[in-house]
């Protein structure tokens, strides 16, 4: 099971489950956006008990009406039948890929765009949505985490128009992308190209990797990603409820 950080569950509407005695034994989170996500874990001692299931209710019933999403390792059968004995259905499969390199091994980029950082997070935010609207797996920032000063957020811009952005968040030992989108009226130019080589430079400079995420179908950008010298390390499964039950 992938560990999670303190701050991944105090940033949702977290609570823990408790024996009589009061003895913790499991801890389920929920945030709130476009589509609510949650994620539920249990002590391995107090699994298959009803544990789970009880606080998946519970964070179901918070707020109910909209969809919500879970995901799971693509490995982890039983993480996979407990959500869909719950009636979550299978939306699709991402591929984490990382790159790790020196300066010297970052490709070179064609320079059709300038790259500039993030001025207004309301509007890079605006741009996001745009760019990735016909895309898969949708951006894991919040428009409030592009006001936050420890996100890297640039934007390509050709002329005076904005045609692509790219969110990272430092994570451990590598920048991980959280949204990376280039407008359809700009694709096929390089953009994309000059926004992740500027992303895989500063890494380098650093010490550190680039993860990004990619649809298990979109076989164009995975060998896209695969010539630039990104490799899979992990599969992830994303299940949705079309909508949350009503509280009783």
């Amino acid at each position: 099971v992938v560990p999670v950080t303190v701050g991944e569950v105090l940033g949702g509407d977290a609570w823990i489950a408790v024996d009589g005695p009061g003895t913790p034994l499991g801890v389920g989170w929920r945030r709130d956006g476009e589509a609510a996500v949650v994620d539920v874990r249990v002590h391995p001692a107090h699994r298959r008990r009803g544990v789970g299931d009880a606080l998946l209710r519970h964070l179901l019933a918070r707020h109910p009406g909209g969809p919500v999403v879970a995901s799971c390792d693509a490995g982890h059968d039983r993480a996979q039948r407990f959500v869909r004995r719950r009636g979550f259905a299978l939306k699709g499969v991402v591929f984490f890929q990382r790159w790790d390199g020196e300066v010297a091994d970052v490709p070179r980029a064609f320079c059709n765009a300038r790259v500039e950082p993030g001025a207004d997070p309301a509007a890079d935010w605006a741009l996001l949505q745009a760019a990735s609207a016909d895309s898969w797996p949708p951006p894991v920032v919040s428009a409030a985490d592009l006001a936050r000063p420890e996100v890297r957020t640039r934007v390509a811009w050709v002329g005076e128009h904005p045609a692509g952005v790219v969110v990272a968040t430092r994570e451990g030992d590598a920048w991980v992308t959280g949204g990376f989108a280039v407008l359809p009226a700009w694709r096929k130019r390089g953009v994309g190209r000059q926004l992740l080589s500027e992303l895989m430079r500063e890494a380098a400079r650093a010490g550190l990797g680039v993860v990004l995420r990619v649809s298990h179908e979109a076989e164009q950008i995975q060998a896209w990603t695969s010539a630039l010298g990104f490799w899979t390390y992990r599969s992830w499964c994303y299940w949705v409820l079309a909508a949350a039950p009503q509280a009783a």
